[in-house]
Formats: structure tokens, sequence, C-alpha cells
């Protein structure tokens, strides 16, 4: 449809306003990247089904010029009121029903399932139905919800250990019936690409090192979803400014101090602007050999002061073949702009108490993770701060990372097992 109604306009706007409240978050107008990426989780918490994020702000910031699939919005209508799409538009425009009928949302700890491609094609089903089986069994163009676990999706890396690293993606989309095809190297919504029929490659390159999930889209469904793990032989640095373009750094830039950093004129040097916002990050990706769900991590880390930044932030991510670690600092005064993720249970500074995660970040920070059978215990300079438990397993370790939304260092990383050997360790002192 070219056109939509102020009818369904108004019911949109009501299902969001819904879903933001009972996610704890402020007016939209405030958000920001972390609040987008937040509605995600909620939405997958709480239905089971997960939207894109590029789906989400779309939505959010009512940038689109026509509605949503009714798929997507039979997700948010069921969340909201717990009905689809059509039904409450029916609820909304009769006369007798003044208002829209509410659904009072469970009140539950925000766990995210593990991801599973959940497909909502009830219409096709009912229409397929009255043709019965036969005709159901003899179309040639099926809907991406059928044919998801048909389709070939596969990749080839160029070189070994080495960034940037050019991939081959080979897909087969021919029997999956969409309007647009699209594929999506990472979590990175910048780096979708549209797809075609009649076409089986697309090279994309790869700028920094990690653990990646490259996704295939059918409009706005994930239909297939592929590990790449693009490795690298030693510590590999980044700057994203904006979060679009990426400045990386050879270690002849590094700080020459014992610890892993970079300095202000180094940064300038490579065109990051000091006056303006940016992220900062550090990577060592490899296979350790080590289990995600049993431990021991410790990183000192700390800040410098950028008059662009107000809440100065420092993350630590753990990424396992499954699932990840992603757990934030910040400066004192800054605790509600935290978030930390443990496996699939997520806890957010907007609706959670995380002051202890406030702390002097211009000043050397000790922070230890400690997890045994996914029961996890957070230190901060050597004192218990947190703890909690987890059930979905995070798998292997295959990426370490650190980032700070302005200038960061790190020292003392160590890696140990469950029984307290020593997997990997670098204080920096001999570069």
């Amino acid at each position: 449809m070219s056109h939509i109604s102020d009818n369904d306009k108004n019911l949109l706007e009501a299902i969001k306003k819904r879903i933001a409240k009972a996610s704890g978050l402020s007016e939209v107008s405030d958000w920001v990247q972390k609040d987008y990426e937040f509605v995600v989780f909620f939405i997958e918490d709480q239905t089971g089904h997960r939207l894109s994020l590029s789906t989400v702000k779309r939505i959010w910031k009512n940038e689109f010029e026509r509605l949503p699939h009714t798929t997507t919005l039979d997700i948010l209508a069921n969340l909201a009121y717990n009905k689809d799409w059509h039904s409450i538009k029916k609820e909304h425009l009769s006369p007798e029903i003044q208002t829209i009928p509410k659904r009072e949302m469970e009140k539950k700890p925000r766990k995210v399932k593990s991801p599973k491609l959940y497909f909502l094609i009830l219409l096709a089903v009912l229409l397929l139905s009255v043709l019965g089986t036969y005709l159901l069994s003899t179309i040639s163009t099926r809907s991406p919800s059928k044919v998801s676990e048909e389709v070939s999706f596969s990749y080839e890396k160029t070189v070994e250990g080495k960034i940037p690293n050019t991939v081959v993606f080979r897909y087969d989309i021919e029997g999956v019936g969409a309007n647009r095809f699209f594929l999506q190297q990472s979590w990175d919504s910048s780096r979708k690409v549209e797809i075609f029929k009649g076409t089986n490659e697309r090279t994309d390159i790869y700028y920094i090192p990690g653990y990646f999930i490259a996704k295939l889209f059918a409009d706005e469904e994930i239909i297939k979803e592929l590990p790449i793990h693009v490795t690298y032989e030693d510590w590999f640095m980044a700057a994203r400014q904006p979060m679009e373009k990426i400045y990386t750094f050879s270690p002849n830039l590094w700080s020459k101090e014992d610890y892993l950093g970079i300095d202000k004129r180094k940064l300038a040097q490579k065109g990051v602007d000091l006056n303006k916002k940016l992220q900062l990050a550090f990577y060592y990706v490899i296979d350790f050999g080590l289990d995600g769900d049993n431990f021991e991590q410790t990183t000192h880390f700390k800040m410098e002061p950028l008059e662009a930044i107000d809440c100065p932030i420092f993350n630590l991510h753990v990424q396992g073949v499954d699932g990840y670690y992603w757990i934030m600092f910040g400066n004192k005064g800054c605790e509600s702009e935290l978030e930390m993720r443990l496996g699939d249970v997520i806890h957010n500074g907007k609706n959670e108490d995380l002051s202890m995660f406030g702390t002097s970040v211009y000043e050397w920070q000790k922070v230890d993770v400690l997890t045994k059978d996914k029961e996890v215990t957070l230190k901060l300079n050597g004192t218990p701060i947190f703890s909690s438990a987890y059930d979905q397993s995070i798998g292997p370790i295959m990426e370490i990372s650190y980032f700070f939304n302005g200038i960061g260092m790190i020292d003392n990383v160590q890696l140990k097992n469950i029984n307290g050997e020593t997997i990997f360790a670098d204080d920096f002192t001999k570069r």
C-alpha cells in the first residue's frame, strides 16, 4: 500500500507507546542506539520472535512510507494487546468500541530466549488449507517460513588471520517467495546489502576481526544465519566515527607504554575528530579453547577525559559460539546509561539499579569475571559487586574485546579455565 491511513497510523502509535512503556524506556525522542537494541531484546523476550534492529528503528522513528509487513504488525500487536493486527484494527474502528482493549503484560525477568526462527504465516496457512494438502505440496515458490531450512548459505574467507579479509558468500534463494532479499554480514545493519534471484554469490569485506553472525533476509524475515569467525594473529585496534566508518591502527601507532592504548595525537592523525563522539575498540579473536560457562577473566582498564563525552563508558565483551557477555562500567553518575547481558539474561540501567557499576573510570580499575556452571560473579577492584545466573550456554569462547566511547586503555588481561590454569595472558610489557 502506498498510503498509510490515519487510523493505521494512530493504531501503530498506540502499540509503539504501549511497548515502549512496558519496556521501561522514556519518550522515543530521547532514545539512543542502545535503547533501540533493548527494544529488540524486549520484543524477543516477550514474544519469542526477533525483529531486526533496522526494522525496529524504522518503525519507532516513523521512517517508512507504507505499513510494515503484516507479520511484523502481528508480532507488535500481540505483544501490546494479545491480539493480531487485524483484530485490534477491527476493534479500534468499531463505533461501539472507543478505546483499544488493554492487556496487562507479564512482569518477568527479561530473558532473551535462544535465537530461533519463529515464523508467522497464518494468512498463507488459512488460504492453503482450503486448497488442501495436494496444492500445498505443489507450490514451487514457497514463503520464507516454509523453506528456511532448505536454503543453502555458505562462505569462504580469502585469507586466514589477516585483516582486511574478503569473504565470498554463496547462497540459493530461488525457491523462496519474497519481494526483496538482503545479506547482512554481522550485527551492523549499515552493512546490509540487497541480493537478487538469479545470483548465487556476493563478496563482502571485514575490516575488523570478530565472531559474527551473517544473515539472509527475505523481506524483513531472517531465513538463514551463518557464523563467520574472522580471526587475527594479535590484538587489533579500531575506532568508529560515526559507527558506519571504521578507522584501524597498526601497532606502530599504539602507545609505547606497558599497556594497550593510543594517544590523542595518533587518533587525530588518522582523521578521528576528538570533538565528536567516537568508539575505540580492542579485539583479540581466536578459538581460545575455553568453555564460556566455566572460566575466569581479569582486565584492568581506565579512560581519559574528553570534552565531547559526558558519560565515559567501558564495555567488556566475551563472545562465545552460542552467546556472549556484554558488561558495561561507567563514570559515577552515569549508571542509568549502563546495560549488561550475561548469556540469555539482560539487565538494563533504565529499569534496574546498576549503581555498583559506576566507578572512577579515569583511574585504573580491575574487573574480574568468574563463571562456574553458568553462575556469574563480577568483581570490581577485588570486591564482589554483582552475581547472576543464566540458562542458555554461550559455548566455546571465540573472541574477547573491549569498547570505549572515548579514549581508553587496558592492561593485565588474563583468561583462566575452571581449574585456574592460565589459557591466555598479556601484560603488554614486551611491545
